[in-house]
C-alpha cells in the first residue's frame, strides 16, 4: 500500500507540474516549449520501446525474413519514425486541449491518474508469475493503457453529447474560426502559430458537427464529419491517457532502481 501511495503521489506531482507549468508559461515565454519536449520524450520513448518489441514478433511470427514486408515492419528506422510522428501529433493535441480544461476535466484527470496507478500496480503484481521479467512492466503498462482508454473515450463522448459546447461557436464557419483563434495568445511566435492552427481545426470540426444535422443531407458525409471529429479528439484523449501511464511506468522504474 505504501508503494502504491508513493507511486500515485509522485505521478500526480509530475503530471500536474508538467501541464500546469505549460499552461502558466506558454503565453509569455518560448522556454515553455521545454514542457512539450519533455511530454514528447515521455510518450515517444515508451511507444518506441513497445514497437521495438513488436517488430521482432511480427518478423518472426508472421512474415518470411527475406520479404519486403518483414524488412519494412522490422526496420528500426521506420519503426522509430512512425512512433515519433504519432507521438508528435499526440503531444500537440494534448497541449492545445489542456489550456481549455475546465475544473471538471482537471478533477477527472486526477481520478483517471489514480485509477491508472491502481490498475498498473494490480496488473504488475498479478502477472508477475506468468511473464518473463523483461516484459513484465511493459505488459502491465500497455494493458493499463488499453483498459483505461475504454474508460476515457466514453466519458469524453458523454460530456460532448450532454452539454459541453465551446463558447466560440457561431452561426457562420468563418466567424467560429475567428472566435476560436482570438482566444489564443502567446508572445512566442512558434507557440502562437501552432496553437492557433490547432484551434482553427478544432473550431471547424465543432462547427461541422454542430451544423451537420441541419445543413448536411447525405448520411455518408454526416458519418465522415463525426468520424473526423472523434479521430481528432481521440488523439488528445489517447495522448493524455498514454502520458499518464508512461509517467507511472517511468516513476515505478525509478523507484525500483533506487531500491537496488
Amino acid at each position: 500500500m505504501l508503494t502504491l501511495l508513493k507511486l500515485l503521489a509522485a505521478t500526480i506531482l509530475t503530471l500536474f507540474l508538467l501541464l500546469i507549468s505549460w499552461i502558466d508559461a506558454y503565453e509569455h515565454y518560448c522556454s515553455a516549449l521545454l514542457f512539450p519536449f519533455i511530454i514528447l520524450l515521455l510518450i515517444s520513448y515508451g511507444s518506441i520501446e513497445l514497437k521495438m518489441q513488436e517488430r521482432i514478433c511480427l518478423k518472426k511470427c508472421y512474415f518470411r525474413e527475406d520479404t519486403i514486408m518483414a524488412k519494412l515492419l522490422s526496420s528500426r528506422i521506420l519503426v522509430t519514425i512512425f512512433s515519433v510522428i504519432v507521438s508528435v501529433m499526440m503531444t500537440i493535441t494534448i497541449l492545445s486541449t489542456t489550456i481549455d480544461y475546465s475544473l471538471v476535466w482537471w478533477s477527472y484527470l486526477l481520478l483517471h491518474t489514480t485509477l491508472s496507478t491502481i490498475l498498473y500496480r494490480l496488473l504488475l503484481v498479478s502477472s508477475a508469475s506468468m511473464l518473463q521479467p523483461s516484459y513484465h512492466a511493459l505488459f502491465a503498462r500497455e494493458w493499463t493503457i488499453n483498459l483505461m482508454t475504454l474508460l476515457i473515450i466514453p466519458i469524453f463522448a458523454y460530456f460532448t453529447l450532454n452539454g459541453y459546447t465551446p463558447l466560440y461557436l457561431d452561426d457562420g464557419l468563418v466567424q467560429t474560426i475567428q472566435n476560436a483563434s482570438i482566444g489564443v495568445s502567446s508572445s512566442c511566435e512558434i507557440t502562437q502559430s501552432l496553437l492557433k492552427w490547432m484551434k482553427e481545426i478544432d473550431a471547424a470540426l465543432w462547427w461541422l458537427v454542430s451544423n451537420s444535422a441541419k445543413s448536411v443531407e447525405p448520411l455518408w458525409l454526416k458519418v465522415g464529419i463525426w468520424l473526423s471529429f472523434i479521430t481528432y479528439n481521440s488523439l488528445a484523449l489517447l495522448g493524455i491517457n498514454r502520458l499518464i501511464i508512461h509517467v507511472i511506468y517511468f516513476i515505478d522504474r525509478l523507484f525500483k532502481r533506487k531500491k537496488l
